[in-house]
């Protein structure tokens, strides 16, 4: 049911929408610290087959991982104590594109930990056995369950199962891990139809670890061909499998979960959704889960959204991505590929809506496939892709070519038929063998207050972002230090370190020492955009030092003196320009507040942050 492949090496995307007011419960402060030297490099992905040319011909493929947003501490008690029971977090001020804040920005969660405070079993009471006897009878019950057992892990060996009439809270207080052992899932809801069942499973405060998930195996692929093998999509969601339901988590943790792998559609170590109404996380930590695609969370046909969690370590295990080609698979279904995307998060199928990321911390996530940190693919439609105050840092793409010849890339995120809006966000030290940090294709793009920096191609285009058959606007945003490698034998194929594509307009944005390390395409674009009141750095080559094309048409060559990247204030790091204002004060249609959530002057600072 997938299914979008890419048969070159190049395309990342990422994920994170929030409310640029109100205080944030969670998510990376202002003294927290994000690497700043560099994410991982290659360590031998596939490089480019036949070089795209500086109008976007050649598709790519890359992806990062990424980590984000701190746990909750509090919640209910052992006993069941009460917690808020829902609303909106953060107040005062708009953020992103419009109104004015005093404070850094913030997302406005979808809802609080669930109140637990007239629980309908207590495990550790009345009987009920702290054990995993005890907890598969009162989670079978459903309603509300809370504990009443100390500090304590309990060892399951078959997954809990929710009924499928009633809505099941299942409330850990801070006090109770659920460990698979490394050889069973956790919990199982199957709601019997596809996207119609509406019954609420909501887990919060829970530690789950070393959940593992079997699956049912695919057919032997006919002989002398390439088509995709492994296990089915039931084989994803080695802490949590939900089919046809809602899925809420809060203040959870998952760790050492595992999927199978390999196979074209299972996904999810930890999570896997698949022709649900929608699965929402908040507040949550996913680290050293492996899958074959999603290392952490796979989405299938479902709607998902991501708040203020961090996602660090996890890993997409498969190879070859997944596509559909008859010339290589001849059998009824004709895929091709067993995986490998979206190192953190794996989203594809064409039922589900609108996606949103807000807060998030996706950091050192791997992919063999696209995107180091997710891979969205909306089959149908376009959907919504909204991403705003997320941080994506050292995620890496660089598995190796599958039978096809389809490889890596990506080194962030990878994203496809989407109204693609990024805010707030830094993508930095990401890498991919082309499109180091974002790849999209036949989206339409809005970015805003967005740092990308240190990200590199290492054998291909594109060090910062590819964009392909897109269309867009980029508006105060800083490009600094990316990076497009590879090679003296081929020129044509190693360019564009800030972005390679075509037709988008860039307003009021930095390009600073974005190079490569030949003298024949552009350095800094693969194109020159249209826009307005745009500087660039440095005006030659680094190789050959002959003269650099323009980013954009009449862009001012000049240093802005961006700054390493570094806390400035706000959620995510960002780089201060230390230019004259005569160089950096002269933007014009400027957003209200810069990507630390402080005020813009008029005319504005160029760039991400707002000189002071």
């Amino acid at each position: 049911m997938n299914r979008r492949g890419i048969s070159v090496v190049w395309a990342a995307l990422t994920l994170c929408s929030c409310s640029s007011s109100g205080t944030s419960s969670a998510g990376l402060g202002p003294d927290a610290s994000i690497p700043s030297s560099g994410g991982a490099t290659s360590s031998g992905g596939a490089t480019s087959s036949g070089g795209a040319t500086s109008s976007g011909g050649a598709t790519s493929s890359g992806g990062a991982t990424s980590s984000g947003g701190a746990t909750s501490s509090g919640g209910a008690t052992s006993s069941g104590g009460a917690t808020s029971s829902g609303g909106a977090m953060a107040s005062g001020g708009q953020g992103g594109a419009g109104g004015t804040s005093a404070g850094p920005l913030s997302c406005t969660l979808p809802f609080q930990a669930a109140d637990t405070s007239t629980p309908t079993t207590v495990v550790g009471q009345g009987g009920v056995t702290c054990d995993e006897a005890g907890v598969a009878a009162a989670v079978a019950a459903g309603g509300i369950v809370t504990f009443d057992c100390g500090d304590v892990t309990i060892t399951l060996t078959a997954p809990l199962a929710p009924p499928k009439s009633k809505d099941t809270t299942i409330d850990g207080g801070g006090h109770i891990t659920l460990d698979g052992g490394g050889t069973s899932r956790l919990l199982s809801f199957k709601g019997g139809n596809y996207r119609g069942t509406t019954t609420r499973i909501t887990v919060q405060h829970l530690a789950f670890q070393n959940g593992h998930a079997t699956g049912t195996k695919l057919p032997d692929p006919p002989a002398n061909t390439d088509c995709s093998e492994g296990y089915d999509t039931d084989a994803g969601g080695g802490d949590i499998y939900v089919q046809d339901g809602e899925l809420r988590v809060f203040d959870c943790t998952f760790s050492s979960s595992s999927g199978q792998t390999p196979g074209p559609d299972v996904a999810g170590g930890a999570i896997y959704v698949d022709g649900s109404l929608g699965a929402t996380i908040v507040q949550s930590t996913f680290t050293n889960n492996t899958a074959s695609n999603g290392g952490a969370i796979g989405s299938l046909n479902s709607d998902l959204a991501v708040y203020t969690s961090t996602f660090t370590g996890n890993s997409a295990t498969g190879t070859g991505q997944n596509t559909i080609d008859q010339t290589h698979c001849s059998s009824a279904s004709g895929e091709v590929g067993d995986g490998g995307s979206g190192g953190a998060i794996y989203m594809d199928g064409g039922s589900e809506g609108d996606v949103t990321f807000c807060g998030d911390i996706f950091s050192k996530n791997h992919a063999n496939a696209l995107g180091g940190v997710f891979f969205r693919v909306f089959d149908t439609a376009t959907h919504n892709l909204t991403i705003d105050l997320c941080t994506m840092d050292s995620n890496v793409a660089d598995g190796p070519v599958g039978r096809t010849g389809s490889g890596p890339g990506a080194g962030a995120y990878y994203a496809e038929k989407a109204n693609l809006s990024m805010q707030n966000s830094t993508v930095s030290n990401n890498s991919s063998p082309g499109c180091g940090g974002v790849q999209s294709d036949g989206s339409t793009l809005t970015f805003i207050n967005d740092t990308f920096a240190g990200n590199t191609a290492t054998s291909g285009v594109g060090g910062a972002l590819c964009f392909f058959s897109n269309s867009g606007t980029i508006t105060n945003s800083t490009f600094a230090n990316n990076q497009a490698l590879g090679g003296t034998d081929t020129f044509s194929n190693y360019y564009g370190a800030s972005i390679f594509g075509n037709n988008l307009t860039i307003d009021n944005t930095i390009f600073d020492n974005n190079t490569t390390q030949n003298d024949d395409g552009r350095m800094s674009c693969g194109n020159t955009f249209t826009g307005s009141h745009d500087v660039q750095w440095p005006s030659k080559k680094v190789v050959g030092g002959s003269a650099d094309s323009p980013c954009v048409t009449g862009i001012t060559f000049a240093d802005a003196m961006v700054g390493a990247l570094a806390n400035n204030g706000g959620t995510t790091q960002t780089m201060l320009p230390g230019a004259s204002a005569s160089v950096v004060q002269i933007g014009t249609n400027c957003p209200a507040t810069d990507q630390t959530g402080k005020p813009r002057k008029s005319p504005c600072t160029i760039g991400a942050v707002e000189a002071q």
